[in-house]
Formats: C-alpha cells, sequence, structure tokens
C-alpha cells in the first residue's frame, strides 16, 4: 500500500512539473485560458504531493507545543512543591510557637498538621522530607512533655511537704513533720534540667526523664506513680516521633494536663492528692 502511495505521488510530482513547464510555455505564446489551466493542474499536483507532508509537520509542531506545555506543567509543578515545603516549614514553627505562648489546643494544631502533610503527599514530597520537617516540632513538644513531668512533681512535692508539715504542727505529730521533710529533701537532691530548650536537637527525652526522676526518699507508692507518669511520657513521645507529628493520644494528653488546673489532675490520678486542697 505504501509503495504505490508511493508511484501515486511520483507521478502526481511529474505531472505537476510537466504542467508548470507547458504552463509557461503556453504563457509564453499568449494563450493565457491554457496557461491558467495548466497552472490550476500545477497547484494541485502540488497539494496532492506535499500536503500529507504538511500534515506531518503540523504534527510536528503540535507535539512539540504539547512538550512544551507539558515542560512548563512541570516547572509550575516544582514551584508549587517548593512553596508547600516553605510554607509546612513556616507552619510547623508557627504551631509550635504558638501552641506554647497562647494556650491553643494541640489537638486542633495537629489536625491543621495532618492537612498540611497530606498537601505535601499530593504534591509528591519524599517522605523522608516531610520527616524532617516536623522533626522540630515534634521534639519541642517533646521539651512541653518533659517540662508537665518536672512541673507535675515539682508541685506535687513542694503541696505535699506543705501539707504534711501543716497537718503535723496542727496535730503535734512529729511523725507526719518529718515525713513533710522528707519531701523537702527530695527536692534537694532533685536535679530537673532546665536548660533541654537549648538541646532540642540533641536530648534524648527518655534519658532526660530518668535523670529527672527521684529515686530517694520516696515511698514505694509515690516511686511506682512517678514510674507511671515517666513511661506514659516516653511512649506517647515515641509513638509521635514514629508518626512524625503528634498522634492523637499526645495531643489530648497535652490539652487534658496543661496548666496548673491539668497538673493538678494528673497529681489527683496518680497520687490521690489534691494540691488545691492544701491550706
Amino acid at each position: 500500500m505504501d509503495k504505490v502511495r508511493e508511484i501515486l505521488l511520483f507521478f502526481a510530482a511529474a505531472m505537476a512539473v510537466f504542467a508548470l513547464i507547458c504552463a509557461l510555455y503556453q504563457a509564453m505564446n499568449d494563450r493565457v485560458s491554457s496557461a491558467a489551466l495548466l497552472s490550476t493542474i500545477f497547484l494541485v499536483c502540488v497539494l496532492v504531493v506535499y500536503l500529507p507532508k504538511l500534515e506531518i509537520l503540523e504534527a510536528w509542531g503540535v507535539k512539540a507545543h504539547l512538550v512544551r506545555t507539558l515542560n512548563e506543567a512541570d516547572e509550575i509543578l516544582a514551584k508549587l512543591r517548593r512553596l508547600a515545603v516553605i510554607n509546612a516549614k513556616s507552619t510547623y514553627e508557627t504551631v509550635g510557637i504558638g501552641q506554647r505562648w497562647d494556650g491553643q489546643s494541640a489537638v486542633e494544631n495537629q489536625a491543621r498538621l495532618d492537612e498540611i502533610n497530606a498537601q505535601l503527599i499530593d504534591f509528591g514530597v519524599a517522605e523522608a522530607e516531610r520527616r524532617e520537617l516536623a522533626k522540630n516540632y515534634v521534639r519541642l513538644m517533646g521539651f512541653d512533655l518533659y517540662m508537665h513531668y518536672v512541673q507535675t512533681l515539682d508541685r506535687y512535692f513542694n503541696s505535699k511537704a506543705s501539707a504534711l508539715r501543716m497537718q503535723g504542727d496542727r496535730e503535734k505529730n512529729e511523725a507526719m513533720k518529718a515525713e513533710g521533710a522528707s519531701y523537702d529533701e527530695v527536692k534537694a537532691n532533685w536535679k530537673p534540667n532546665y536548660n533541654l530548650f537549648s538541646q532540642l536537637a540533641t536530648y534524648s527525652l527518655e534519658e532526660e526523664l530518668t535523670l529527672a526522676t527521684p529515686t530517694k526518699q520516696l515511698s514505694e507508692n509515690d516511686r511506682k506513680a512517678v514510674e507511671v507518669l515517666k513511661n506514659q511520657i516516653v511512649r506517647l513521645f515515641k509513638d509521635s516521633e514514629t508518626k512524625a507529628g503528634l498522634t492523637k493520644e499526645t495531643a489530648s494528653y497535652l490539652d487534658t494536663y496543661k496548666g496548673l488546673g491539668g497538673q493538678d489532675k494528673r497529681i489527683i490520678e496518680l497520687f490521690s492528692f489534691n494540691p488545691s486542697e492544701v491550706r
């Protein structure tokens, strides 16, 4: 079929050349009508020969246009991806700082960050890059968990010592006053790391909590309660590191136990003691 097509095209080309020569001859002999007819035949033959090639050229033009359009789309997508990464980084920083200072809900903030993460996935941002973007935020939340641990125990030790001393004084109970003094000894030997914020990139929360866990002068019940609190916080942080964002449980914990009211709530749950009732 292709060979027949080539023969026909060759014949049409030959006819075009012959028609052009004849048209020129007729024109030179003032035979205008014959020259016009032969010129028409020439044009038709030329179109027959070159029209398929023009179609191919047109197809190439469309192809080149499509390739250029796709390249431009890739460039736009790459710019949008970079913009999404910049926006994610800024949002993580803003949420991390804002949550600590203006009392924003950790649950609501994490929902926003989950949407940001989903957007990054849609733009094809690699998991390693997404985890790196969330790393500082998660470690900042780990610092907040550490401070919650330290402040909760500090409040408990101080309130418990005060309550025992006051009750011992009222009842003239020396044993009770001595027990209150033991909590003062716990505080004296206790060395929380209040410079942990400057070590965000390198700290190990589990190690820091262990160092901030009193090992002497505590009763068996207090020791068990402190261990429960420490283990829970370690688990919440590890789960959040695995997710590269706060889990629902971790975010809910931060919301539930924030501030003095939250500390008192956790102390009541762990030690069956209410610091706010100390008078």
